[in-house]
């Protein structure tokens, strides 16, 4: 072998190392970007339980404020025994509370769910920019206030009703 030849090979193993570091250092980057947009789909889909926990909510509320209106109309005449007024009205009163309270229900385990995750997920990497794990999860715990505050005056009103 010539010292040409061997310096041309050195050159090329050389070159084959540095393409290889390359290669590894690309390959961990795309994989902490991976890490990075699974984060941001946990905090995705905490949002949508949310959303749906919210919904859930103001559907229930919506069932027993329509079922009010329903059965105590400005200026309507009664259709119906006072009996089976009563009943009905009970009915929406108490769907109202199960949907407010399956909607607190989801929110907390969502919420909590996201916490555990973000607070395990940030031990080993470093949370994207302005994306704390407790602003979403403050969010949750605020929307799940409200709920139980929603709760608290539906079950108080169907109680004394």
């Amino acid at each position: 072998m010539t010292e040409d030849s061997e310096s041309q090979q050195i050159r090329m193993l050389e070159h084959v190392v540095a393409l290889s570091e390359r290669q590894t250092g690309l390959s961990a980057q795309r994989s902490e970007m991976s890490e990075v947009r699974s984060y941001l789909n946990a905090e995705r889909t905490l949002s949508v339980w949310v959303r749906t926990a919210l919904s859930t909510m103001i559907v229930g509320l919506a069932i027993d404020r329509f079922g009010l209106l329903f059965h105590r109309a400005p200026g309507a005449t009664l259709l119906m025994p006072s009996a089976q007024e009563e009943i009905l009205n009970a009915v929406s009163s108490w769907t109202c509370i199960a949907l407010v309270l399956l909607g607190v229900i989801m929110v907390l385990a969502t919420g909590i769910r996201f916490f555990a995750y973000a607070r395990t997920w940030s031990r080993q990497h470093q949370l994207p920019p302005h994306h704390g794990p407790f602003m979403a999860t403050t969010f949750a715990g605020m929307v799940a206030l409200f709920g139980i505050i929603l709760l608290a005056i539906m079950t108080m009103t169907a109680i004394y009703d």
